[in-house]
């Protein structure tokens, strides 16, 4: 696995190399271009200046001969000064130092012209104006290119020298960084290989930096949580069953064996049979209702909008008859019509167990009072019987899986203590709330709370 991170890291830095390294040489070649032409800039309106310096101070001697001025101030040395004249082109004063350079191609160009000409002996710029006073034609002024050739070559030469630097001291930088984004991405590695069902307490320690990695980080020590709570309810799920299962098929094999004994008469074997089946009646009953826990979870994500008021009427007439063989009343106290977003399985089967039970746990000739109702941008549920009620030290328990009061043992209420179990692994989902309060043989009052 550090083979593998180590070879990422490298491609990253190559590509990360390489590009700089492009961007490197586009910018000093542009910065290169730009500097250079700010030179020669710089050269021409130096030039300039000694080209309008020079008009000012031209002594004519004759219609035909002028005289240059001696020395001036000139912003630019050494500077080579000749004057064309306009018909023949021909050179009519000139410094001693200016070189014998062919100007006719220049000359009928425009007023102004600059231009940079390379000799065996180097570059040299060369500035062209029209003269008008005391002659008519042209002066050109003139002047070596080395020094500025030779800044441009020692700043080329410290741009060479120094961009490597700058990359490799950008590249250690991509370095520390990478380290810093691959470290947790190992450690998350390192933990993803080393969890088991058995060890699921390996938890990453969160970054400094709240970034995508801090994220990453979170999202799997999360999952990580997640993974153990799941894997504790399925121990648990796993040991309640395995408890719950073995009254009944002790049953079941207790009634067998003693009818396998020895011969028995018809009735007796009818007998059996019918206490088999209640038994195994039992078992299916009890398997469905587990099997519901994963029907549940299979519901975490699944949303739509439900009218609620009609799944609980729905729910009150497939449960009117169950409560009419007990002799209980459902009556509905407050319904208003609510749509809501939430998931119409998930509703159900919390109106379906907690009715139930109002049912179950009610007695003869009582009633069940059901109300519905939005407030305060909650969805309130509310049931309330008139029947066995509950112990107050019993009321925390009785959402725990398999949990059954001991009045509800002892009046041999047929039920296996899944019903609010289920309800509450519902509201967790729905992130909602149940409210329990109950009276021993007065009733008890359930009120369910979704906000929305």
């Amino acid at each position: 696995m550090s083979e593998h991170r180590e070879n990422l890291k490298a491609i990253v830095l190559w590509w990360l190399g390489t590009f700089i390294a492009l961007l490197l040489i586009i910018f000093n070649t542009i910065f290169y271009e730009m500097l250079k032409k700010s030179f020669y800039t710089r050269v021409e309106n130096s030039l300039a200046i000694v080209a309008n310096q020079t008009k000012e101070h031209i002594i004519p001697n004759s219609e035909k001969v002028i005289t240059l001025p001696q020395k001036l101030d000139y912003p630019i040395s050494p500077v080579m000064i000749a004057v064309f004249g306009a018909k023949n082109m021909k050179i009519v004063a000139k410094t001693v130092t200016f070189m014998d350079i062919p100007m006719y191609p220049y000359l009928k160009s425009s007023n102004n012209f600059f231009i940079v000409k390379t000799k065996k002996y180097g570059k040299i710029s060369i500035y062209i104006s029209r003269i008008i006073s005391p002659m008519k034609g042209y002066i050109v002024v003139a002047t070596p290119m080395y020094s500025v050739d030779e800044k441009l070559q020692d700043i080329l030469i410290k741009m060479l020298i120094l961009n490597p630097i700058l990359l490799l001291v950008l590249l250690f930088g991509a370095n520390v960084i990478l380290d810093r984004i691959l470290n947790p991405i190992k450690e998350i590695t390192k933990a993803a290989s080393e969890i088991s069902v058995g060890d699921l307490d390996r938890i990453i320690p969160l970054p400094m930096q709240k970034d995508e990695i801090y994220d990453l980080v979170q999202a799997f020590n999360k999952m990580v949580i997640r993974l153990r709570d799941g894997v504790e309810m399925i121990e648990r799920f796993n040991s309640d069953v395995s408890h719950e299962l073995k009254t009944p098929l002790t049953v079941l094999k207790g009634e067998l064996e003693i009818a396998l004994r020895k011969d028995r008469d018809c009735e007796y074997y009818k007998n059996t049979l019918k206490v088999s089946l209640v038994e195994v009646n039992n078992l299916i009953e009890m398997v469905e209702e587990m099997l519901l826990f994963t029907k549940i979870e299979n519901e975490i994500d699944k949303k739509e909008s439900v009218k609620v008021d009609e799944v609980l009427l729905s729910v009150v007439s497939s449960l009117s008859k169950k409560a009419k063989d007990k002799g209980v009343s459902l009556k509905i106290e407050r319904l208003e019509a609510c749509e809501i977003e939430t998931n119409p399985i998930l509703i159900r089967t919390i109106f379906v167990n907690i009715i139930d039970n109002a049912i179950k746990y009610n007695l003869e000739n009582k009633n069940v009072y059901i109300s519905l109702y939005l407030q305060n941008n909650t969805l309130i549920f509310e049931v309330k019987d008139e029947g066995i009620g509950i112990k107050q030290n019993e009321i925390s328990k009785i959402t725990e899986r398999f949990y059954r009061t001991e009045k509800s043992r002892n009046r041999g209420v047929k039920g296996f203590g899944l019903g609010l179990s289920i309800v509450k692994r519902a509201l967790e989902i729905l992130k909602g709330d149940i409210q329990i309060e109950s009276e021993e043989n007065k009733g008890t009052n359930i009120k369910i709370l979704i906000k929305l």
